[in-house]
């Protein structure tokens, strides 16, 4: 506990108080949440799921089990604590079934052994090859990709037309965090001059959002070929590809993770989001990745003086 605690505060005093506060605020109104639950199952689900993603995932067991006797009653005891928002809820709730399969899963989870994950190499002749930030990201988001996909499909089995829309906006919005990476201050000097990186970013997007976005469109014309499903695609290409290239300049502009997430929230998103509504807004897309691309090129330039 001694240990945990220290962890904790140097944790939270990292984060800061106002983002304390706030997450603080996120786990108060998820216990109330939790104290609401009737079914008998949900609150040993979500603890199974959570605390098995951290056994299997903590790198201190064999430094522990040199250091301590009765490593697994220490787990046991540990994880009993992590589930005390569990179980007070479920005594709040008079839930007490899910409490007997809580505390059995803190007896039993330190007995499960680690399960290592193998990641499969997916080839991808399509996508253009000149950008490795979009290909990494579709490598990790191709299972989301196919989920999109079958909820596209399953809009046109009901002849909803608007989740096969509602698939399409989420992808777009998926595919500017491909571009959500800090990169070292030496990326830039790989190119022959400023004016390839923005090239290369339009000839990415371009191919990359037609290629992944093509057969979620053709879903959506199955339901409707009129020339409102029409705007909207094109009006949705056109967002997507400068959402996409304001945020592969952005990450030039900023030196954190942090930054840069908070100005995602606050401008790329937002705008890319209001233009599919409003197609007048992309003139202000389009001023404002200018600016910043003018920005970016003034702040690197003695890489090519």
């Amino acid at each position: 506990m001694n240990l945990r605690s220290k962890q904790i505060v140097r944790v939270l005093a990292g984060i800061g108080p106002f983002r304390c506060l706030f997450l603080i605020s996120v786990a108060v109104i998820l216990f109330y949440a939790l104290t609401k639950v009737t079914s008998v199952w949900v609150l040993p689900s979500f603890f199974i799921l959570i605390i098995w993603l951290y056994h299997n995932g903590r790198k201190d067991k064999e430094f522990l089990s040199l250091q301590v006797h009765g490593i697994k009653r220490l787990f046991t005891a540990e994880y009993l604590l992590l589930g005390l928002p569990f179980i007070i809820s479920g005594i709040i709730a008079a839930n007490y079934i899910s409490l007997l399969v809580i505390m059995l899963t803190a007896v039993v989870m330190p007995w499960i052994h680690h399960v290592r994950f193998h990641s499969i190499v997916l080839p991808m002749p399509l996508l253009y090859s000149g950008d490795l930030l979009y290909r990494r990201m579709f490598r990790k988001q191709v299972l989301l990709y196919a989920v999109l996909l079958f909820l596209s499909f399953m809009g046109v089995l009901h002849d909803n037309i608007n989740l096969c829309k509602v698939c399409l906006i989420l992808w777009g919005v998926i595919q500017g965090t491909a571009y959500m990476v800090t990169p070292p201050k030496h990326e830039l000097s790989v190119y022959n001059s400023f004016g390839m990186y923005p090239l290369i970013l339009v000839k990415s997007g371009l191919r990359n959002i037609f290629i992944t976005m093509f057969p979620l469109i053709v879903l959506m014309h199955v339901l409707r070929q009129d020339t409102e499903a029409i705007l909207f695609c094109l009006v949705l290409f056109s967002s997507t590809l400068l959402y996409q290239w304001n945020m592969g300049m952005a990450r030039f502009s900023f030196e954190t993770q942090t930054v840069m997430g908070i100005y995602w929230l606050l401008f790329p998103l937002p705008l890319f989001l209001v233009s599919i509504i409003t197609p007048v807004v992309l003139i202000l897309c389009l001023a404002l990745n200018i600016g910043l691309t003018l920005s970016v090129k003034k702040k690197y330039k003695h890489i090519w003086n």
